[in-house]
């Protein structure tokens, strides 16, 4: 046995003897050697900033390109006619497009270039900048092992590889980069909203503090949130531009015989955009837009938003003050009168400085104080009242809260529109500013 083993690692050691003398007598050339894993390489030299033009060109197909428009500096596709464009996707496809790096060269002196899918190349991306230099990067097939793909640059030999991941970044089309938002607007301009349905309308504007503001049917206030999830809504409203034609048709029947929930109408200072909206039979939202042809589905959410009531979107908070805190505070109770002032970084009540954490409470109810409901009427003459003045001197609100028999109702000074207010919270206020403490005051 010993002997069998001997006579093995003899062959062995043989073969390995006759393996190393022709490698020293038939050296592999270096120019046809792979190279193996290597530094990273920068593809493209051209830098993000400068970049004007970049296309992208599949095999047999015809280009992709966009442009930076000098006159929004945001990236747009260059189509006839001329779609809207995703600016955010499109700077992502000229993102991957001039970082492609690779940590892989394959082939250091490449003489065929078929066997990798470089002739012709699968891609052809080039990327142009303002000075009207011009980079090229050519890429190929998959490789056989690993997420990545063959690439080259022009008049070079080198073989790179390339993760999968810059070819998914800069390999897009035109209904990956157009803007598939059924209502294109501004919304950093957005100024007037409108809600058509029966029996009323709903209008809305900007007051001069930017928040919305209702103008029909009165000048009631609005709640921001209830405003800011219908305008989501619009925002996430998309459509699917692969739809095909059977379906667009389904749609466009469907959405003929059914009645209209409500039509919205918004202003961003570039004409009117309109959205309308029908239910169908089958609880489907179908809708159309000025700014997009076709009728496509939308979410049930957005219909829902656009059929909340007139309640639903006035506001029930009773003091309009946000988060930076007033600088005068004057509450009036029966024959009492207290006075809150912001100095210096100081809350005082009545000239003496308080303990700023026993405040706080006081100020927090304050800004949650809202009313039970909306009522036709009722307030007669105030029995508490609260005048607030911000910061600026200018911005003053005065509620005036009046008791009749066991309800409670509010108003606000200069504004219509009443309110139903519950005792426990106008006792839950008294009770935050009596336990206000001086400064400095032993806690017992």
């Amino acid at each position: 046995m010993q002997v069998r083993r001997l006579l093995i690692a003899v062959a062995v050691l043989a073969a390995l003897s006759a393996l190393l003398w022709w490698s020293n007598k038939n050296p592999e050339d270096p120019s046809k050697k792979a190279a193996g894993t290597s530094k990273p390489v920068n593809l493209i030299s051209l830098l993000n900033a400068d970049l004007v033009d970049v296309s992208v060109q599949r095999k047999d197909e015809a280009a992709l390109r966009v442009h930076k428009n000098p006159a929004s500096n945001r990236w747009e596709m260059v189509t006839d006619p001329q779609i809207p464009t995703n600016s955010q996707e499109a700077m992502d496809l000229v993102t991957n497009a001039v970082t492609v790096t690779s940590e892989k060269l394959v082939d250091e002196n490449a003489t065929d270039l078929i066997q990798y899918g470089l002739e012709p190349p699968q891609i052809t991306l080039e990327l142009k900048d303002k000075a009207g230099k011009i980079e090229k990067l050519f890429v190929g097939d998959k490789t056989p092992v690993g997420e990545m793909f063959y690439a080259r640059r022009p008049n070079e030999k080198k073989i790179y590889a390339i993760q999968n991941s810059y070819k998914i970044g800069f390999d897009r089309t035109v209904n990956d980069l157009r803007d598939k938002r059924l209502v294109i607007l501004d919304e950093s301009k957005l100024s007037g909203l409108e809600i058509v349905r029966k029996p009323e309308t709903l209008q809305f504007a900007k007051n001069s503090r930017s928040l919305w503001q209702f103008v029909k049917p009165q000048p009631f206030r609005t709640d921001a949130v209830v405003v800011d999830e219908l305008l989501s809504k619009v925002r996430e409203a998309k459509f699917d531009p692969a739809l095909s034609l059977e379906d667009q048709k389904k749609n466009a029947a469907a959405y003929a015989t059914a009645p209209v929930l409500g039509t919205l109408n918004l202003s961003d200072g570039a004409g009117p955009k309109t959205l309308e909206i029908r239910k169908t039979k089958d609880n489907l939202h179908l809708a159309k837009s000025s700014t997009v042809p076709g009728i496509f589905k939308v979410a049930d959410e957005l219909g829902a938003s656009l059929g909340k009531s007139l309640d639903d979107y006035r506001s029930k908070k009773l003091m309009d003050f946000g988060f930076e805190d007033p600088s005068r505070i004057e509450i009036k109770s029966a024959d009492k009168t207290s006075l809150i002032e912001h100095k210096s970084g100081d809350w005082l009540l009545n000239g003496k400085k308080v303990d700023s954490t026993s405040f706080m409470p006081f100020l927090d109810a304050l800004r949650a104080f809202s009313a039970m409901k909306f009522v036709p009427g009722g307030f007669t003459s105030p029995a508490f009242q609260v005048t607030i003045t911000e910061k600026n001197g200018k911005t003053i609100e005065k509620l005036m809260i009046a008791k009749v028999g066991n309800f409670h109702y509010a108003k606000r000074e200069g504004e219509s529109g009443e309110y139903e207010v519950d005792p426990k919270t106008i006792a839950d206020l008294e009770a935050a500013l009596k336990a206000v403490k001086e400064a400095g005051a032993v806690k017992k």
